[in-house]
């Protein structure tokens, strides 16, 4: 028996002694692993922590933690670990990227407690200007909201950041705009990219649809699994999607992103966005985009608009169709076709048709037709309808979007532009009349005597 005993015992120190060397193997598998990305432990002295707001909710997303220098985290229910790499630091690797002249700026990364975005190279930080409180009640009309001003270094531009998150969604939003107070316009690169770290995994796949980009669990996204999607809401972007340090090394060669995707190649992977944009002196542009978590792999429905004649004379009628496309492999449920018309445009009654024909609910510009409206499977639903175009000149742009519960759903952004030029039309001409002269009581009496005499001195002729 005391032999059996001991016997038990140097198991069970193997056992532990084991467990230990595995531990221990793990801890250095995983050290190695960041200095392979190239992680970097700030010196606070040198690097304070960056500071966020957290827009804390019942979810699905339940903390999106922004930084003071526009850098973002998010955390969604259920997943192991927060959404972007590194996957415990706040904020983490997504974030605003900007070149002008030839120069790069972007977040503190050396700030956020850990970062492996060493290659995209040299770059100025941006300056913290302020960061508002988190705002709104998470609901459709009034969602959580952020606001977070940075300055891009001497060159007279702004980059003001609102993140705004509606409570149910796995999707939230960013608009940056740019702000310039010089007196030239500028021109710039305005990136959005990520390090992704999908659902606790550092390996991915990737996806595209339509214009948006993302890392999937499944290549392609077929079949439908886990996702993180990056949806531009503004016209003229382009996507790229490979290895997270060929994102960083992309951005850092101060070129826009070249429209391509790994997306069969599973690696360690990241995803982003840029546009090309000039922006006016005095003046600002503004930039959108949607950023989802999906556990289900649902992406964003698109909506685009176009105009039947992109020119047309002052007053005349005009069509636009809008197009709603599912790229998921179940039908989408529609609540409403949301149209914000041009300044003097007007909705022309009885038009409407395709998704509907009933007219929209009018709102100043707003027009709404009310669903349920259903978008296929892997299909597309149109809505038609006609328009009087202003009676003023110049080029004119609209916008539409969707609403449905449950659903992500990417608008259109300012698109269809109609350039408005010429006079209006003429009036339809005046229905002819002939004017019946009338006749007072002594020219009758007249008539009636001429008209006697005339019948006289036709008897006395034929007499």
């Amino acid at each position: 028996m005391n032999n059996e005993r001991c016997v038990h015992i140097d198991r069970a120190r193997q056992y532990v002694s084991y467990g230990l060397l595995t531990t221990l193997l793990l801890i250095a598998s995983a050290a190695s692993a960041n200095v392979a990305k190239g992680v970097i432990t700030p010196t606070s002295a040198v690097n304070p922590a960056t500071s966020v707001q957290t827009i804390t909710s019942a979810g699905p997303l339940d903390r999106i933690f922004v930084g003071t220098d526009g850098a973002t985290q998010i955390s969604r229910i259920g997943d192991p670990s927060f959404e972007v790499f590194p996957p415990s630091t706040t904020p983490a690797d997504y974030g605003t990227f900007i070149v002008v002249n030839n120069a790069l700026y972007a977040p503190d990364f050396a700030g956020h407690g850990g970062s492996a975005s060493g290659g995209i190279g040299v770059y100025t930080i941006f300056t913290p200007i302020s960061q508002s409180p988190v705002s709104g009640s998470g609901t459709a009309a009034s969602p959580f909201q952020v606001t977070t001003v940075v300055g891009v270094g001497a060159t007279g531009l702004t980059a003001t950041h609102v993140d705004t998150y509606v409570i149910g969604q796995e999707s939230y939003r960013t608009d940056v705009t740019l702000a310039n107070s010089s007196g030239a316009a500028i021109d710039a690169i305005l990136y959005r990219a990520m390090d992704c770290f999908l659902g606790g995994s550092d390996l991915g796949y990737g996806f595209v649809s339509g214009s948006s980009v993302g890392c999937s669990v499944n290549a392609n996204n077929l079949p439908a699994g886990r996702i993180e999607q990056l949806v531009p809401l503004s016209g003229g972007s382009a996507y790229y999607h490979a290895g997270y340090s060929q994102v960083w090394a992309a951005i850092g060669t101060h070129m826009p992103f070249n429209n391509t995707c790994l997306c069969t190649t599973l690696l360690d992977n990241g995803a982003g966005i840029s546009w090309n944009v000039t922006v006016p002196a005095g003046g600002s542009i503004t930039r959108s985009n949607l950023t989802v978590f999906s556990p289900l792999g649902a992406a964003a429905l698109f909506v685009t608009k176009t105009a039947d004649q992109p020119n047309a004379a002052a007053g005349a009628i005009d069509g636009y169709t809008i197009t709603i496309t599912n790229p998921n492999p179940s039908a989408a449920t529609l609540n409403s076709i949301i149209d914000t018309l041009p300044a003097g445009f007007t909705y022309q009654a009885g038009t409407s048709s395709g998704a509907t024909s009933a007219n929209p609910g009018i709102a100043g510009q707003v027009l709404t037709w009310m669903g349920p409206f259903s978008v296929p499977a892997n299909g597309v639903l149109l809505l038609r309808f006609n328009v009087s175009v202003s009676t003023a000149g110049g080029t004119y742009f609209n916008q539409a979007t969707a609403t449905g519960t449950g659903q992500t759903i990417a608008g259109s952004g300012p698109t269809a532009p109609v350039t408005v030029g010429g006079t209006p039309p003429p009036p339809p001409p005046p229905v002819s009349t002939v004017a019946v002269p009338t006749l007072g009581v002594s020219m009758l009496i007249l008539l009636a005597l001429l008209t006697v005499c005339a019948g006289w001195y036709v008897s006395r002729r034929r007499a």
